[in-house]
């Protein structure tokens, strides 16, 4: 069996996401970016939405012991905008819906941390994830 399925989950989040939200935040927020990586080289870019994995571990292990059979997976979500709290809800809002309807379950409540200049929320999502199974 192949052990590395559990490694391209991130990105099979990610793109979920991404394809059913991105168009339906585009027309409110025509600048919006989507991301895995918490650093930038250039210009912010706002809206952003960084979506990254956080440390997992596995599940459902049998006695033989040489498959990842599942993987309990969290995901955390940033929304950093320049412009207001509202704006930043409306688009957790809209990422939440989306990772809901992969059976995530939501492990943090989006919550405010505010800098001078921007306005941030963020949301951990939760669930167990078995191989072979799609999202």
């Amino acid at each position: 069996m192949d052990n590395t399925w559990y490694s391209t989950l991130e990105t099979r989040i990610f793109s979920r996401v991404k394809s059913e939200t991105e168009p339906k935040l585009k027309t409110k927020y025509p600048t919006i970016f989507y991301t895995t990586s918490g650093s930038n080289k250039g210009t912010p870019v706002f809206p952003t939405v960084y979506i990254h994995e956080l440390p997992g571990y596995e599940m459902g292990q049998d006695l033989v012991g040489e498959d990842i059979n599942a993987v309990m997976e969290t995901i955390q979500v940033e929304v950093i905008t320049d412009t207001n709290q509202l704006d930043a809800r409306k688009i957790m809002a809209e990422i939440v819906s989306s990772i809901k309807g992969m059976r995530f379950h939501v492990q943090t409540m989006p919550s405010f941390e505010n800098g001078t200049t921007y306005f941030r929320q963020i949301c951990r999502c939760r669930r167990i994830i078995g191989n072979g199974e799609e999202l």
